[in-house]
């Protein structure tokens, strides 16, 4: 197969895909589905001492944006060997426990069977290795899953590229940090399967979100919106950090290396959470930068933060605010000055004086805006037209549109008054007082803040003056 090829069904009755036997079909206790893997725990003699263990989205578990729970009781089972041609070989074992379930700047857990690994092993189910590096740059992978709405059920696969994403992902949902691909074929259901490195046939991520499922006269009318670009892309996290945790072929999540921990971190409306925030400008046209603006509770006594341009720098202790009470947790520092990402990295702690150690920092919540300057003025002609000048802005496409009404206020960029701006455009002068609503993208499609402007006759013509009297003779 090559790259974005439409994926394709694996039949296995000449055990050619024995390989990914460990690739299984998860249903919780009310029917919904998706897929996790079963790791390859074994110790450094090669011998499985321990339970068996399945990787799979948080979210799969515990639907809670914010929150990280530990060893949690759940009602769930998995069927492995599910190819579509050999349904008698299929085999399913019961969940017994969720050792780490997050969706805390990852989307990641981490189950216990009820069965040992040596166990499934002997039944002729392979077990995954996690990458133990997380790889820069792009690479060839292989998503083996079992996504919904097919005719043939069972586990499918599909060839593509992968790359690391910015710190900023326009898509809801998405963490900072996640790994992107176009790999065709991936659906609901499809969250929990593994993106696998197509030379050693490691796990390089886990699926969390899938391309969103937008017909094509939609996509076409987006007009340079990097959220239409974002909705082509599946996601994943990587997993690679969570080989520390398994000693002897045990889960352990408290040890120096791995200090995964409860996490609850609420924030307050988080709808309001806009993945852009804008410079203004105020009547002396001096920038005004935004705030993070950010109110929230967490579980733990402390909490420390900091803003950084790059997640990665989140999991550095250097540089993260002295710990402050989390009675009252409220960010309200300034964003910026520069354009660009930016990332607010929050982490509890129980102590004023626990250090945090690059296994505690594991469990930091992020959350990533960008920063983008002031909405373009347009030029005001006096020829009863507008127009924009692109010469001394990163700004390229301008939308408005223009109300003449009493009162009119400017609404936010989805309004759909809201045209593409591909010449001058003219008004009548009798219309006058009008109030022009404009905003504008860059070329990465990043929106400005909307501009409220208002045309009045008085910009247009001199007031009108009385005439000076003539002086007087002498």
């Amino acid at each position: 197969m090559t790259d974005q090829t439409s994926s394709m069904v694996l039949h296995n009755h000449d055990q050619r895909y024995s390989l990914w036997s460990g690739i299984g079909h998860l249903k919780n206790a009310i029917g919904q589905t998706c897929n996790a893997i079963l790791l390859d725990t074994r110790n450094r003699q090669d011998n499985a001492v321990g339970p068996a263990y399945v990787l799979t989205s948080g979210h799969c578990v515990f639907f809670s944006y914010g929150t990280a729970y530990i060893n949690q009781t759940i009602k769930a089972s998995i069927t492995f060997r599910y190819f579509h041609d050999t349904p008698a070989q299929h085999r399913t074992f019961r969940v017994k426990a969720a050792h780490w379930s997050s969706m805390v700047g990852t989307d990641l857990a981490v189950l216990e069977l009820d069965t040992s690994l040596t166990t499934l092993i002997s039944e002729g189910i392979m077990p995954l290795k996690l990458a133990t590096h997380r790889h820069s740059g792009e690479r060839e992978v292989i998503n083996v899953g079992s996504p919904t709405g097919f005719r043939q059920n069972g586990l499918r696969m599909s060839v593509c590229k992968e790359t690391g994403v910015d710190s900023f992902v326009e898509h809801p949902g998405v963490f900072p940090g996640a790994i992107k691909n176009r790999c065709r074929g991936l659906q609901s259901g499809s969250s929990g399967s593994p993106m696998l490195d197509r030379s050693t046939n490691e796990v390089t991520g886990i699926v969390s979100k899938v391309a969103a499922v937008i017909k094509n006269d939609i996509l076409n009318n987006c007009q340079n919106n990097s959220a239409c670009e974002a909705a082509k892309f599946n996601y994943s996290y990587p997993a690679n950090d969570l080989h520390h945790c398994f000693v002897d072929g045990q889960f352990l999540n408290n040890t120096v290396d791995c200090q995964l921990k409860a996490v609850e971190v609420i924030i307050e409306e988080p709808w309001k959470l806009n993945p852009y925030v804008h410079m203004q400008q105020d009547v002396l046209g001096r920038n005004v930068r935004p705030t993070w603006n950010i109110r929230f509770s967490l579980q733990n006594a402390y909490y420390r933060f900091k803003a950084v341009h790059d997640v990665k720098e989140c999991r550095f202790p250097n540089d993260y605010h002295s710990a402050i009470a989390s009675t009252d947790g409220y960010i309200n520092q300034e964003i910026g000055p520069a354009l660009g990402a930016h990332v607010l990295c929050i982490i509890g702690i129980d102590s004023q004086n626990e250090a945090l150690t690059p296994a505690l920092l594991h469990n930091v919540f992020t959350h990533s805006v960008f920063l983008t300057a002031a909405a373009p003025t347009p030029r005001i002609n006096l020829s009863y037209s507008i127009d924009w000048d692109n010469q001394y802005t990163d700004f390229t496409h301008h939308y408005f549109y223009m109300d003449a009404s009493n009162g009119a206020s400017c609404q936010d960029i989805d309004d759909v008054r809201y045209i593409l701006f591909t010449g001058s455009t003219t008004y009548q002068v009798s219309e006058l007082p009008i109030t022009l609503c404009s905003y504008a993208r860059n070329l990465a499609g990043q929106p400005s803040a909307v501009r409220t402007g208002v045309i009045e006759r008085s910009m247009l013509f001199p007031p009108i003056q009385a005439a000076k009297p003539s002086p007087r003779r002498q």
